[in-house]
């Protein structure tokens, strides 16, 4: 398992607010995908570091959520 955590969007962010999640439970996500729009001194969207499948959702869409803290839980997809 995998886990994409509230990263900082710039080097004193301490914590940001989950606008609205981009992904679902089962979805398929790939490196560089949008999986999340942040709030935080401005607006930000937050990209999967990982292939595979969503597991699990940790958060709330509204939920302010300290800098890399785990959000979205991801089953990585095997290599062949």
């Amino acid at each position: 398992m995998a886990y994409i955590t509230m990263a900082p969007m710039y080097p004193t962010m301490t914590s940001g607010k989950i606008d609205e999640f981009l992904v679902n439970i089962g979805d398929t996500v790939k490196v560089g995908m949008p999986v999340a729009e942040i709030v935080a001194e401005g607006y930000y969207t937050l990209v999967s570091e990982y292939e595979g499948v969503v597991k699990e959702i940790y958060a709330n869409e509204g939920e302010y959520i300290e800098v890399d803290t785990p959000i979205i839980e991801i089953e990585e997809a095997k290599e062949e």
